[in-house]
């Protein structure tokens, strides 16, 4: 079957044939970049006709030199490329180009960026592998060591994979990014600022600022190796502070000896009944010098400093803020290491029991933190018709007294520090120091 001698001549790929451009057969060049689109540019299955017209129909079997019923729903994709070879002198994309239905590539796209996710995946995997799997916890025998597996990054790996955080990166950025985050928790327990260690090793000091991917990625590896915290308080527990100025240990009355500016402070502030707040650096600018056996009750909530400053105590009280900062961890610290006898007191719900017994592995002994304390305490609300808030979260192990969990639990009702605050402090001034 021959073409009609005006529509015979071909035309360069870059120009619509007038045969194929009719009007008529759009909807079948529409249908053949949306199979292409589909299958793949190189694919020649068969294709589902559209719809066309009586002329639509016409001019494709005299494109393909066969007649096309109108019963006809498919044809091999191959024979219809093969027609327009021959007409155009040119392939099929390149017709379907210049008639305006040039197919998008979306299977091949979609095969390369899978390409390009699993380079990465595999970057990833061989990454963590290398850096970050032999990496122990700060806290054990062989935390100085490397060749075993901590455990903690295949989950950090594949939480950061799903929620994105190494979508849009090179191969070789993610390598980076893990080298990078492997190189900041090697600074675990350092006391460098987070501003300094950024300088360090990425070159400038706000690489690790809380906005950055960076900062996000290595922030998780801290919550996955050390446990939950908020970001703050997951950097300087791991000695890796904001700053050594910002977030520092809430004081009052610390017999501090010596006549080191910080021990003149503290006996200043002392006299004038004002607590004294004591940052990381001036924590490390002096020793914190104590007699031995001289008590000081570490507590949870500020405000048991504010009231034994108010009642001018004479007795040494230090605040943790919550769960204990760089500044708190580091002057209980230097205060146990002096010999003071440390107590903990805290808030008697979940968290405040596992801070308890935190504070009881740093060396403090917990003080009126017994079962006897806490059912006394709920005892004394009902009396007073407080009804106290419940905590859903059940009790963790209370190992300086197994019956507080088992009383919590019964009760789940949550006793905060404060309303305990004048029995602690009389408690605490009246107790007398450990032989």
């Amino acid at each position: 079957m021959s073409l009609p001698d005006d529509e015979a001549p071909a035309r360069p790929a870059a120009e619509a044939h007038p045969f194929l451009a009719d009007p008529a057969l759009r909807p079948l060049w529409q249908a053949v970049a949306a199979a292409l689109d589909r299958n793949g540019l190189d694919w020649r299955g068969r294709l589902t006709l559209p719809v066309l017209p009586a002329e639509g129909r016409r001019r494709l079997g005299v494109l393909v030199e066969r007649p096309v019923p109108v019963g006809r729903r498919a044809l091999p994709l191959a024979d219809v490329a093969a027609a327009v070879e021959r007409l155009t002198g040119g392939g099929l994309v390149e017709a379907l180009v210049a008639l305006d239905c040039a197919p998008r590539g979306r299977r091949e796209a979609a095969q390369a960026r899978r390409a390009e996710s699993q380079h990465r995946r595999v970057t990833l995997d061989r990454a963590v592998e290398t850096y970050l799997a032999g990496l122990a916890q700060p806290d054990s025998p062989d935390a100085d060591g490397v060749g075993r597996d901590a455990g903690w990054s295949a989950g950090w790996r594949d939480a950061a994979w799903s929620d994105g955080l190494f979508a849009g990166r090179t191969p070789e950025e993610v390598a980076g990014l893990v080298r990078t985050v492997a190189a900041v928790l090697a600074h675990t327990g350092s006391g460098l600022s987070r501003g300094e260690i950024a300088a360090r090793e990425c070159g400038d000091a706000h690489a690790l600022d809380g906005s950055t991917r960076l900062a996000a990625l290595i922030t998780r590896a801290l919550v996955a190796r050390d446990g939950p915290a908020g970001e703050r308080a997951a950097w300087e527990r791991a000695g890796m502070p904001l700053d050594l100025v910002s977030a520092p240990v809430l004081t009052w009355a610390l017999p501090l000896l010596g006549d080191s500016a910080v021990a003149r402070a503290a006996r200043a502030m002392t006299a004038a009944g004002l607590p004294l707040h004591l940052t990381v650096l001036a924590l490390r600018a002096a020793p914190l010098t104590i007699a031995a056996g001289t008590p000081v009750l570490v507590v949870e909530n500020p405000r048991l400093v504010e009231a034994a400053a108010r009642r001018r105590l004479p007795a040494a009280v230090l605040c943790t803020g919550g769960n204990p900062a760089t500044a708190p961890t580091e002057a209980i610290a230097k205060l146990s290491a002096s010999g003071a006898a440390l107590r903990y007191h805290g808030d008697f719900d979940a968290a405040g029991l596992a801070m308890t017994a935190r504070a009881g592995a740093a060396g403090c002994v917990p003080f009126r933190m017994s079962a006897a304390d806490y059912r006394t305490a709920v005892e004394a609300a009902r009396a007073e018709g407080v009804e106290l808030p419940r905590d859903p979260a059940p009790a963790p192990p209370t190992p300086w007294d197994p019956d507080l969990a088992a009383a919590f639990t019964a009760e789940r009702a949550i006793v905060h520090e404060e309303r305990l605050m004048d029995t602690v402090l009389t408690a605490h001034e009246d107790a007398p120091s450990p032989p």
